[in-house]
């Protein structure tokens, strides 16, 4: 391609300039359509220029149109003046901290060029620099570090440069001529208030890194509210402020009984994790965990024990939550950057150790956003928190003085690393006299003062109360309880704002007659011995219910057929059950039976309902037992326990729930696993309930007493 040289000024694609040259090259660029322009002789391999069209020839002068940047690849004709050349292309990646940048400067071009051409419409990132150049006051230097910079984001960040430079000299002589500049006051509070703020050193440093930053960037552009949200944050973070403790046992003690009845064991363990830290206030201590069904009250404990201390109480649930970033926050070179909900509630709180509840917390899920419950390993770990860095505040903040309390429903979907940074403290489910105490001390009062009643006014009957959990409610927990107290009273609030008469007492009736007949059909003890069919007990989040085990055989060549919604673990257990009977059919008394030719169907009730443990497999067997000697199981007993193949029965947990679940029932008998009496003696030493327990350590223990007719059983004891 033929080259001119122009070395007076600085030209860039998409710049229309006339060029003055002689005779001679005239003649020559007359019968040509475009040229190479450099800025410089001799031209060498790799020297960048701009590959122009001839728009017009008049004279001695030439009218030439930038089309793009060239790079020399090899010199033709040195005195000639022709080269071979590519076009150097432009190159963009797309992605938000590039966007954010170009809409930076265009919001500058918009400002400082007003009277410009609407050059903000240019959508190429390198044409959009190149014309901006255009109308700036460049030197030449500056200039042809533009031309020698392809990259189209670089030339951006040099523009940024240019127009900021340009809009600080504008500050500059705006303030000579006596005119306040309101941003630079903005900025003068901003610097005041870091000086007065009380920070930690690397916070401090941070800020005065960031303020640098923030005097050359124009009000109007997005990083300059960026910068700013950032330091405010980061001045209204609690770095040095804390409250002061209130560590006086006895009135801790007093709290916590206003509040919650009974759970003995829970408050004591709340009052020695108080009574270590007034010995050894530096003493890290455990993070607790308060485990339990629904409506317990393991929030609110929280809350109690926030209350005790005299310290700040925050509550942040984590059901459902999957974006690691809600607990570390984003980075701030995200648009629409947060801090996470850890550190963004400290802030809140305005103090560095507030008690923090992590409601929930068995309910964190899990996706291609992260692991939100890796994100709180560091959170809850005492020999990491107190360098905790959240990725938006981007500086350590201390943790070790806040007081974290998990609560969940159950540990199974914990993960076992994030379980085992905590102290896991079991809060049961109530029985029926617990709830009827917590009704009296607790709710009653609650509610009628809720709907503008007066707790003398309406006195609520012990005998309804105990009608009112029993039939219209099945749950471990006060929750339900508390709504129908509620419902009761708003109904009696209208009559009394109607100016009718209300009764004195509440009744079983006015129970009946307030809330209809009861909602739900409650699981009770079979009506008769039954063949085949067996009472099992179950655990869930919400407490403890009674499960009916059916069995039953048909011709057929052998196959076990499970139904009723079983989870693998729980089919396994009905494969152990059938196991052992046909391993020991001649103790069982079975002998007559070919089971290569029978059909077994095995179901749970209540189809609709997911069940899955190993904790009903010796009701299982008991019935596949009852089944094949076709003899009936007693009514008023209640099995759980894990079997083993060799008929050893193994310990099973939520037996609280499972024991009151069977006296909700009308169960008479329980049978339970030897290795869980430490469990059963520790609920009935704090409630004498009536029922009986029946332990068992083999199989042998427990299937002749569940045969009412206990010497035609045929079992051969000493075998099982």
């Amino acid at each position: 391609m033929y080259t001119i040289i122009i070395e007076d000024n600085i030209y860039l694609p998409l710049h229309k300039f006339s060029v003055k040259t002689d005779k001679y090259k005239m003649i020559t660029m007359s019968q040509l359509s475009e040229v190479a322009v450099f800025f410089h002789k001799p031209i060498s391999v790799d020297d960048i220029g701009i590959r122009c069209t001839i728009k017009a020839i008049s004279g001695p002068h030439a009218i030439l149109e930038g089309i793009c940047r060239i790079r020399t690849k090899e010199v033709l004709d040195e005195i000639e003046g022709f080269i071979e050349q590519d076009d150097i292309q432009e190159l963009y990646e797309r992605n938000f901290i590039n966007d954010g940048l170009i809409q930076g400067v265009k919001a500058l071009v918009r400002l400082i060029l007003p009277n410009a051409p609407d050059i903000t419409r240019v959508k190429e990132p390198g044409q959009f620099a190149d014309t901006v150049a255009q109308y700036l006051n460049l030197d030449y230097s500056e200039k042809l570090k533009l031309l020698n910079t392809p990259d189209s984001i670089s030339r951006i960040k040099l523009i940024f440069g240019y127009l900021n430079k340009q809009n600080q000299k504008g500050r500059t002589q705006t303030a000579a001529k006596g005119v306040v500049n309101p941003f630079l006051e903005d900025i003068k509070n901003l610097e005041e208030k870091i000086e007065k703020a009380q920070l930690s050193d690397e916070a401090r440093i941070t800020l005065n890194k960031e303020m640098d930053k923030l005097k050359y960037i124009h009000p109007s552009s997005p990083e300059y509210s960026v910068s700013r949200s950032y330091i405010e944050f980061t001045l209204d973070m609690p770095w040095n402020s804390s409250t002061q403790d209130d560590l006086d046992i006895e009135k801790a003690q007093k709290i916590l009984d206003e509040d919650h009845f009974n759970l003995k064991e829970v408050k004591d363990r709340i009052l020695e994790f108080l009574a270590v830290k007034k010995l050894n206030p530096s003493s890290k201590g455990s993070i607790l965990c308060f485990c339990g069904p629904p409506g317990v009250g393991k929030t609110s404990l929280g809350k109690s024990i926030a209350s005790a201390m005299a310290r700040k109480y925050i509550r942040v649930s984590l059901g459902g939550i999957r974006d690691e970033a809600e607990i570390r926050g984003h980075r701030r070179t995200y648009i629409g950057a947060m801090p996470g909900r850890i550190i963004k509630e400290i802030q809140r709180s305005k103090t560095k150790n507030p008690v923090f509840i992590l409601d929930e917390i068995d309910k964190l899920g899990k996706d291609f956003r992260g692991d939100p419950s890796s994100a709180l390993l560091e959170v809850l770990d005492p020999e990491q928190n107190f360098s905790f860095k959240d990725n938006y505040l981007d500086i350590p903040f201390d943790l070790s003085n806040v007081m974290f309390i998990g609560t969940a429903n159950t540990t199974e979907t914990i993960p076992l690393t994030l379980l085992d940074r905590m102290e896991i403290i079991e809060i049961p489910g109530y029985t029926d006299s617990e709830k009827i105490n917590i009704a009296k001390l607790y709710l009653v009062n609650k509610k009628a003062k809720a709907v503008g009643l007066s707790k003398d006014t309406l006195i609520f009957q012990e005998d309804a109360l105990e009608f009112l959990i029993r039939e219209y409610t099945m749950e471990a927990g006060v929750r339900e309880l508390e709504r129908k107290i509620e419902a009761i009273y708003r109904k009696l609030a209208r009559k009394k704002a109607s100016d009718k008469e209300i009764p004195e007492y509440i009744t079983k009736d006015t129970v009946h007659e307030y809330l209809g007949p009861a909602p739900r059909h409650r699981q009770l003890a079979l009506e008769h011995d039954s063949i085949g069919i067996s009472t099992g007990l179950a655990w869930t989040p919400a407490g403890g219910d009674i499960l009916i085990i059916e069995t039953t055989s048909v011709p057929g060549s052998g196959k076990l057929e499970l139904t009723g919604n079983m989870g693998n673990i729980m089919q396994e257990s009905a494969r152990i059950a059938l196991g052992f009977v046909k391993g020991h059919t001649q103790e069982l008394g079975i002998e007559d039976i070919d089971f290569s030719k029978i059909d077994i169907h095995l179901h749970v009730p209540a189809g609709a309902i997911s069940k899955d443990g190993p904790s009903g497999g010796l009701a299982m067997l008991s019935a596949l037992t009852s089944l094949f000697k076709k003899m009936p199981l007693r009514k008023d007993t209640a099995i759980t326990g894990e079997v083993t193949l060799s008929g050893r029965i193994l310990p099973v947990g939520g037996i609280k729930e499972k024991i009151l679940a069977g006296i909700r029932a009308g169960i008479s008998y329980i049978v339970i696993p030897e290795k869980n009496e430490p469990d059963c003696e520790k609920l009935l030493k704090d409630n004498p309930l009536n029922i009986e327990i029946i332990y068992a350590d083999k199989v042998s223990d427990v299937l002749p007493f569940l045969f009412r007719n206990i010497t035609d059983a045929g079992f051969s004891y000493n075998s099982l």
